[in-house]
């Protein structure tokens, strides 16, 4: 595909092969998922043995050792134009990957041989494609950095009772890493992320996904009634009040990757549209769509589009990259707050891109497209997920660019 974006590092582009050798077997059965809105199990059964879910434990570990977020969405994009479920699921358990790499990174350099070995033991796990992660932090009612689960701290462990939603992942995942927040003795409440694996008493995977498009991403809610969690799978952060550096970063680290399949997404549809424009009729003496001058407009337009959207992905990427490259001494709040914001704007505009670029395509290939079983028609609902993706929607993005970008608190009231 002419202008696509291509990984940067040699293990990216490793990961970026294996997961285009799944495009055509994604792109096959993802009508299935999305009619009978089933989880793609067979889907991320394939991802385990290429090697996808595992890419970026290290290679001591047995993964390949990608270390590049941006990569990790090029890869995200490659999946994405063959099935967006199976991008997002693809996604949130590729870049808990990643995370639980940096953690266990600190714990050696801290020299907290307990907590190395812990993690290390994880990566192990991961990097063999033995465990299955899913994240849960968004809940009803609350906002992206401010759980209502609770966790309360009784002798050696913990219990949390709460409920998540659009636990993506759920319908497989071995273990959950929970959003919660803790009594702070001080007064108030503190962050903190605990890890409930899958089968403890009183978690509940509650089946209830039933989304108008991502239908086969099995992003159910999760109940948690009086689970028992030991005290060295929770980790205690900050204070709650307005998002920090780290609260900015950690999410950065997840969250960021996904804009691949808002990317991928626009790029199937564009491929979509041309294949049905340089068709040649069924009806003779007629010239195929592509001959027309408003079809070759609006095939322009999604280009200009597509080009804009890879320009501004592969910016930010870079950015973060960098970012999660320096020393984390040397991070000043200003300059995570502009990566991030350079995030926000790779986010708003690959969202609005992945909406328009199907809305064009179906235009181009008329009134087919609006059956529900038209590939157009699930790439439709599909695209429309990503503006619900935190951190943060439209309503707190464009605030959130503009009072980064005038020197301004993106936080005040």
């Amino acid at each position: 595909m002419f202008g696509e974006l291509t990984a940067t590092t040699a293990a990216g582009r490793e990961l970026v092969s294996l997961a285009e050798g799944h495009l055509d077997t994604l792109a096959e059965r993802a009508a299935r998922h999305d009619r009978d809105n089933t989880f793609v199990a067979d889907n991320f059964a394939d991802l385990r043995d290429s090697g996808v879910l595992s890419a970026c434990a290290p290679t001591r570990h047995g993964g390949l050792g990608v270390d590049s977020l941006l990569d990790v969405l090029v890869a995200v994009s490659r999946l994405a134009r063959g099935c967006g479920s199976t991008a997002i699921c693809a996604n949130m358990h590729m870049a808990s990957v990643w995370a639980q790499v940096r953690r266990w990174e600190r714990a050696e350099a801290a020299g907290d041989r307990a907590r190395a070995a812990q993690l290390d033991a994880i990566l192990e796990a991961l990097g063999g494609s033995d465990l299955i992660m899913a994240g849960a932090s968004t809940e009803p009612g609350a906002s992206w950095n401010a759980a209502l689960t609770e966790a309360v701290h009784k002798g050696d462990e913990y219990v949390i009772t709460g409920r998540k939603t659009f636990v993506t992942n759920s319908a497989v995942a071995d273990s959950f890493n929970v959003a919660v927040r803790v009594a702070d003795p001080e007064g108030g409440w503190r962050h903190a992320e605990a890890v409930v694996l899958a089968g403890t008493p009183g978690l509940t995977v509650l089946g209830d996904w039933d989304a108008m498009g991502m239908r086969g991403s099995g992003s159910h809610s999760i109940l948690l009634e009086d689970c028992v969690v030991p005290a060295d799978r929770v980790t205690i952060g900050g204070p709650f009040g307005p998002p920090t550096s780290e609260d900015l970063i950690r999410s950065c680290a997840i969250n960021f990757p996904l804009l691949g399949a808002s990317l991928g997404i626009a790029e199937a549809a564009w491929q979509f549209a041309v294949e049905h424009a340089t068709r040649t009729p069924r009806q003779p003496g007629r010239t195929a769509p592509a001959h027309h001058p408003s079809v070759q407009r609006e095939i322009a337009t999604m280009e200009l589009d597509l080009a804009a959207t890879r320009g501004v992905l592969e910016r930010s990427g870079r950015l973060v990259d960098a970012l999660f490259a320096a020393d984390p001494a040397q991070r000043s709040e200003g300059a995570v707050r502009d990566v991030v914001r350079g995030w926000q704007l790779a986010k708003l505009h690959a969202n609005r891109t992945a909406v328009s670029t199907v809305d064009r395509a179906m235009t181009i290939c008329g009134g087919a497209s609006f059956s529900s079983r038209h590939p157009l028609s699930r790439l439709y609902r599909d695209a429309r997920a990503g503006g619900f993706m935190q951190p943060f929607g439209p309503l707190d993005g464009y605030p959130f660019i503009g009072r980064v970008a005038l020197g301004l608190d993106p936080f005040a009231d």
